[in-house]
């Protein structure tokens, strides 16, 4: 699994597993090589600037940049 985050200063590294609830999400997060766990969390609630604004695919008060922000290639998260 790849982390979701954009380039980050820490260790810590999440992975969208998919939708739980309205408005969560379940992820994988992991420090290194060890330390894995399973963690439900809020959505992030922000949308991209202009009238289309792209809602940002993490979740709340992730650190560094929301998705609409990033520059890598990627496919957009699915609702």
């Amino acid at each position: 699994m790849q982390c979701q985050l954009s380039v980050h200063g820490d260790d810590e590294h999440y992975g969208l597993l998919g939708d739980s609830e309205y408005g969560t999400a379940l992820w994988l997060r992991w420090r290194g090589r060890a330390d894995v766990e399973l963690t439900v969390l809020p959505d992030c609630p922000l949308v991209g600037p202009g009238p289309d604004g792209e809602g940002c695919c993490l979740f709340a008060d992730h650190a560094e940049q929301h998705t609409w922000q990033d520059s890598r290639e990627e496919d957009p998260c699915t609702s």
